[in-house]
């Protein structure tokens, strides 16, 4: 039983020490990766690869170095595999990341803007687009700060914004931005995050609204005549209405109990409040 017992021991304190050792090498190989030695640091990792719990942070940070490196080589092919394998992973989002104003890993979402930022910078604007809609729709961005939470929100509007007048899409563009300031409810799924007044990101959405349209009073006009004549539906949590002719679904994280009140809801946003003042 005692041989039993120090084996296990034994067994535990080597794996420790091998998952140790293989961060060190992780770090070795982003030390050749700043001094230019790229494809060295390539090599490093992809052997730490094969050694690394596949579930474990030490995993996830190589498989993200890894992408990173198929990103800047331009090899759409290789990062999309490893893109997909950050996806599929039993990876843990929340692992701790040890960076002041960035608690967690956060595998997933990083990844997934990286790619974004790729096909951006390449002028691939709706591939861009697609993955940014990923990142806003699909992917769990974990954080612990309310605020944090908010700018992430808000900047994702702001890439969707950019990316669309890109493609020359204006008036969706700035449809965009309006969506994510009457999408404000998204606080309520952090109740005991709850901040006293706004951050500066509602405040530069709502700006930047308001920049983009030469009277404010029009703008106010046709947004409440098109919150008066919004649809309201309960079960899906949703909100719809039509503004200058396009489609708006806004999505809700609190049971309200009638349309009346889905309508206050709207009115009471950073963004219709800052209208109303101007």
């Amino acid at each position: 039983m005692k041989n039993i017992l120090l084996l296990f021991v034994c067994i535990i304190s080597f794996k420790g020490y091998n998952q140790e050792y293989l961060d060190k090498k992780i770090d070795e190989g982003i030390a050749f990766y700043k001094g230019g030695k790229v494809d060295k640091a390539y090599r490093i990792w992809k052997e730490i690869e094969k050694k690394a719990d596949k579930n474990s942070s030490t995993y996830g940070t190589t498989i993200g170095n890894i992408l990173f490196y198929y990103i800047e080589k331009k090899d759409e092919p290789n990062f999309l595999i490893y893109y997909d394998k950050i996806i599929k992973s039993g990876l843990n989002d929340r692992d701790l990341n040890h960076e002041i104003g960035k608690p967690f890993k956060n595998y997933r979402y990083h990844a997934t803007m990286h790619i974004a930022s790729y096909y951006g910078k390449n002028k691939e604007f709706q591939k861009a687009l697609e993955f940014i809609e990923k990142a806003d729709n699909e992917i769990i961005f974990e954080t612990t700060s309310l605020s944090a939470y908010t700018y992430q929100k808000v900047d994702l509007a702001f890439w969707k914004h950019r990316l669309l007048k890109d493609l020359g899409q204006n008036d969706k563009a700035i449809s965009k931005l309006i969506e994510r300031a009457f999408e404000y409810d998204y606080k309520n799924m952090y109740p005991n995050w709850a901040t006293v007044s706004p951050g500066t990101d509602e405040e530069e959405l709502a700006e930047t609204i308001c920049e983009n349209f030469s009277d404010l009073n029009i703008l106010k006009t046709e947004i409440d005549a098109a919150i008066e004549n919004a649809k309201f539906d309960k079960s899906k949590k949703i909100i719809e209405f039509k503004l200058f002719e396009i489609d708006y679904t806004i999505n809700l994280y609190t049971d309200f109990e009638n349309i009346d009140i889905a309508k206050e809801y709207l009115k009471k946003s950073y963004f219709y409040e800052y209208l109303k003042e101007k």
